[in-house]
């Protein structure tokens, strides 16, 4: 269990330093912020309404009209665009129609690490949930290598700045009426979460070789989202 501890806890306070470090630096209102992490609560949670009654029963036609071939990389693509529906859709629309679209940059950067920063939180917070299960007997303890305890805090890290960015996209795109960069977001998030269902749904990501070559192959496309991040500071 202290493995699962040691990583539950590592995504907190990733998340949590995040955001906070950010704020204290460039004195942004902790209003944005909140904003952010509100609208990954209502996006996620509209996607979660849509995903479980479609997924499973859109994944079984696919398989039952299409060759194995052809259906498993579609429905990963189909996973992929959820996300940039609903969570790029999303922003854009809660934006794009509210007083939010007159943020400042730097207030833009706290509302994407508010959008980014609460998922590592509540992935923490589910962790020790999980350890608190496990203590009281409700749930058994899984087998956890030391080599995979370091993944998923690397993981937050590299998603934050993928909301982040893509959340910058969209925002900038809005305020300088150029919605191509929406559809950049859009193409890109969705791009990032099909090699996620790809990892997920081909081989279970089940061993640590697994995991840290699919960590590798995320790293190297959300490098992008780094370097993208910092080059919007110049914009200032």
């Amino acid at each position: 269990m202290l493995k699962i501890i040691i990583s539950g806890g590592g995504m907190f306070l990733v998340g949590l330093l995040f955001s906070l470090i950010f704020k204290r630096k460039k004195r942004v209102a902790f209003i944005y912020i909140l904003y952010g992490a509100i609208i990954w609560i209502v996006t996620i949670a509209l996607k979660f309404c849509w995903a479980v009654p479609v997924n499973k029963l859109l994944n079984n036609w696919i398989y039952t009209v299409l060759p194995a071939k052809i259906a498993g990389p579609l429905f990963w693509v189909y996973v992929g665009l959820l996300t940039g529906i609903f969570e790029c859709g999303g922003i854009y629309l809660i934006i794009r129609y509210s007083r939010l679209k007159k943020m400042s940059l730097f207030e833009s950067y706290g509302f994407g690490y508010g959008f980014g920063c609460i998922e590592a939180i509540l992935l923490g917070l589910a962790q020790f949930a999980a350890v608190a299960a496990m203590a009281t007997g409700k749930a058994p303890v899984p087998y956890i290598g030391w080599l995979t305890v370091p993944a998923p805090i690397v993981e937050r890290v590299m998603t934050i700045f993928l909301h982040l960015f893509t959340t910058l996209l969209i925002i900038y795109g809005i305020k300088e009426r150029k919605p191509y960069f929406f559809w950049l977001s859009f193409l890109y998030k969705s791009f990032v979460d099909t090699i996620a269902a790809w990892a997920q749904l081909s081989f279970g990501v089940t061993t640590a070789s697994h995991i840290w070559i699919v960590e590798g192959i995320l790293l190297i496309v959300t490098s992008v989202s780094i370097v993208g991040s910092i080059m919007f500071l110049q914009k200032k």
